[in-house]
């Protein structure tokens, strides 16, 4: 019986060491993740699992304290405000937009654009795929590059798998500047390889601009077994453009650590069509949470409808408190979601929301007519925001998103029109008839406690 003494010794000895280690770890999550959901997350992960959920949260939890932001004297409504403070851009006036609905306006559009293009082209993609659209943009920028113009592309090293080393090596052969962003080096992970790049921009000779969710990909032409990919995308030109060239730029700066000089690269422009565009953009700093809030702010002041489109509908709390808050105030709130999305994971986590939202009085409804990739909010008949930022965690707490906050009543409308036109090919969910097998809404509701987390 003598070695029981040491081994109760042993035990209490690691039993205290748990505690502890619990103990400090919690200390840091409490003060790092201000939202509820995600720290008890953390904390219930950590004192489940001490060591790996430690090493978790430094690899893919732990976030930079943001800096306080400087007081603005910038003026505007609510969501003006939060953009400008988060990112430092005003509401530029003069602006020309072309609303480019699924991949052929897309595609054809940008290809366009880059033929004519004569001093520089700067893309960055989440996705830049090897297939024939891929190929098709890469020939154009090599040719371009062999002509003297300056070629610059970044992509995302996680969304961008599959683009081939033998397309890279051509490019860069053709004088073409690549850039990868955040490349995961196993073991050498950080807490940056979770943050992903979702950003889609391309900015030609510094006075044209694309901005939305279209990738590089020819799904978006042909369709993969989901069906069509069904987006949005803007072409733009006038002063924001110089907005989105800054962006990429200090992107630029980010992947390589080389400091371009924007002055070299912001063309004058001749429009003065009056088309108010606000461009709002999320990465680590004070910016982070700044499209997550702005989209909260315009639910909030809207005073007779709210329409959503999200291929994953996963929103963080200051969102599903907005949305339910204005269906219970009388304003009618329409969601769209995908059937099904290419992520099994985010369908069982949005359909654990659904009750919650029928119940606040939100018209939900499940797009049909293949793959609805588009984000999109119109708010009243007076604002709308197109860009890249899906309603989920992921998207509104750590990736680089960008989004164009539109003030057009013009544009507003056609963009409301091309909703309504979706709706069509949408069936209603209805509260009578939402009863999800127990399994699938039990399922559903645990993983949405670690959807903080994804």
């Amino acid at each position: 019986m003598a070695w029981i003494v040491p081994a109760n010794g042993v035990m209490y000895t690691l039993l205290t060491i748990h505690l502890l280690w619990t103990l400090g770890a919690g200390l840091v999550i409490t003060r790092r993740q201000r939202i509820p959901a995600s720290a008890a997350v953390w904390l219930a992960l950590v004192f489940l699992l001490p060591v790996a959920g430690t090493l978790l949260y430094i690899l893919a939890g732990y976030r930079r304290p943001i800096p306080p932001s400087e007081g603005s004297a910038y003026r505007g409504d609510a969501v003006e405000q939060i953009v400008a403070r988060g990112c430092g851009t005003a509401t530029t006036r003069h602006n020309r937009v072309e609303l480019l609905h699924n991949g052929n306006n897309a595609f054809a559009s940008l290809i366009a654009a880059l033929q004519h293009a004569t001093r520089s082209i700067h893309m960055e993609y989440y996705i830049i795929r090897d297939d024939r659209i891929g190929r098709t943009i890469a020939e154009i920028l090599i040719r371009k590059a062999r002509a003297g113009l300056e070629v610059r592309v970044i992509y995302d090293a996680v969304g961008s798998w599959r683009l081939s080393r033998a397309t890279l090596r051509r490019m860069h052969e053709a004088g073409i500047r690549t850039a990868a962003f955040e490349p995961v080096r196993f073991p050498w992970f950080t807490t940056r390889s979770a943050r992903r790049n979702h950003r889609k921009i391309v900015v030609t000779d510094g006075k044209t601009a694309y901005l939305g969710g279209i990738n590089i990909a020819k799904y978006y032409l042909d369709g993969d077994y989901m069906g069509k990919w069904r987006d949005e995308h803007l072409r733009i030109e006038g002063d924001a453009v110089a907005d989105l060239q800054r962006l990429f730029i200090a992107d630029w700066a980010r992947a390589t650590r080389e400091c371009l000089d924007p002055r070299g690269y912001i063309a004058p422009h001749r429009i003065r069509q009056r088309l108010p565009i606000q461009l709002a953009w999320s990465e680590e700093g004070p910016s982070r949470l700044t499209i997550a809030e702005a989209f909260a702010a315009a639910i909030v002041r809207a005073r007779e409808r709210v329409r959503i489109c999200s291929p994953y509908f996963l929103p963080p709390v200051m969102i599903l408190d907005a949305l339910r808050l204005a269906a219970r105030s009388g304003i009618r709130v329409e969601v769209m979601i995908p059937t099904c999305s290419d992520s099994p994971f985010s369908d069982l986590v949005s359909d654990s929301y659904v009750g919650d939202l029928l119940d606040a009085g939100v018209e939900l409804y499940r797009y049909d007519n293949g793959f609805l990739h588009a984000k999109l909010m119109i708010v009243d008949e007076e604002l709308a925001s197109v860009g890249t930022a899906n309603m989920d965690y992921r998207s509104l707490t750590d990736n680089l998103e960008v989004t164009a906050f539109i003030r057009d009543r013009e544009t507003v409308r056609r963009l409301a029109a091309n909703f309504g036109e979706d709706l069509a090919s949408c069936r209603r969910i209805t509260r009578r008839e939402w009863r999800p097998p127990l399994w699938r809404r039990t399922l559903g509701d645990v993983l949405r406690l670690v959807s903080p987390l994804m």
